[in-house]
């Protein structure tokens, strides 16, 4: 392959982590959340557009939605976690780029 070619693998797997990621995290937050909390969590609208965000900007948009999201509906202590899961989300991205490009490597394409 060519390093363009491996910089193209790297991208669409980049985009479906990163993507994934805060999908995941932003639907399990609101499925898992108890009756009353339920009140202080993202309309549907902003959630999806979160995910597009991710999906055009990858960690330069999905990482602060997150850190919003959570600082936004558990206040001081959702900054926290929104912080772990933007870090979660983004170390998974890349190593998911790595492990593209060292498989790609190690077959010898």
């Amino acid at each position: 392959m060519i390093p363009g070619n491996v910089e193209l693998v790297q991208v669409l797997c980049s985009m479906t982590v990163e993507t994934g990621g805060v999908a995941a995290f932003l639907y399990a937050d609101g499925r898992l959340r108890p009756g009353r909390r339920r009140e202080r969590r993202w309309l549907p609208a902003t959630s999806e557009a979160a995910v597009l965000g991710a999906f055009l900007f990858g960690p330069l948009y999905g990482g602060p939605a997150l850190i919003i999201h959570f600082a936004k509906s558990r206040g001081a202590l959702g900054l926290v976690v929104g912080l772990l899961c933007a870090v979660a989300v983004v170390a998974a991205d890349v190593g998911t780029q790595l492990c593209a490009a060292a498989a790609i490597d190690w077959l010898a394409l």
